[in-house]
C-alpha cells in the first residue's frame, strides 16, 4: 500500500513521516527503512530503522527510481518503506513523477510492503493520479 504525506515546503512533512516510521518500527514483522538525500535525521529515526541517504550514492533524477525498486527487491524482509523528499531528489514535480509513483504503488501491493511518502504539494493541489492513494 502507498500512503503519502503531502504538504507545502516547510508544512512539517519530514517531521510527520519519522514519528511514523518510529511508530511503526515497533509493530514491524520485518525492515523498516528511510531513504532520503541527507544523514540529517539519523538521530531523530528509531535505531532499528535503516536510514538510506542515496546523497552517498550519487543518486538523483531518474537514476532515483530504479534505486528504490532495487532497494525494494533487494529486502526479501522488507516490509515498511519511508522516502522522504521525492520531488526533491527527483528534481521533478509530482506531476512529472506519475511512472515512478505507480510502479512503486504497483510493487508495493505484490510484495505486501507499506510504503509512506512525502509529496511537496497540498493535498487539494495533487495531480489526479495521486488521488487514488491514501493521504494523510
Amino acid at each position: 500500500m502507498l500512503t503519502l504525506i503531502c504538504g507545502a515546503k516547510g508544512s512539517g512533512k519530514t517531521s510527520r513521516i519519522i514519528d511514523k516510521a518510529n511508530k511503526d518500527v515497533n509493530a514491524a514483522k520485518g525492515d523498516c527503512i528511510y531513504v532520503s538525500d541527507t544523514e540529517r535525521y539519523m538521530y531523530d529515526l528509531d535505531r532499528n530503522v535503516k536510514l538510506v541517504d542515496v546523497g552517498q550514492y550519487g543518486i538523483d533524477g531518474d537514476a532515483f527510481g530504479p534505486f528504490v525498486f532495487g532497494v525494494m527487491a533487494g529486502r526479501s524482509d522488507l516490509t515498511n518503506l519511508y522516502i522522504d523528499g521525492v520531488s526533491r531528489i527527483t528534481g521533478k514535480s509530482p506531476a512529472d513523477l506519475e511512472g515512478f509513483y505507480t510502479k512503486l504503488a504497483e510493487i508495493a501491493e505484490r510484495d505486501s510492503i507499506a510504503v509512506v511518502a512525502t509529496v511537496s504539494a497540498a493535498a487539494d493541489d495533487l495531480p489526479d493520479y495521486l488521488m487514488k492513494y491514501k493521504i494523510i
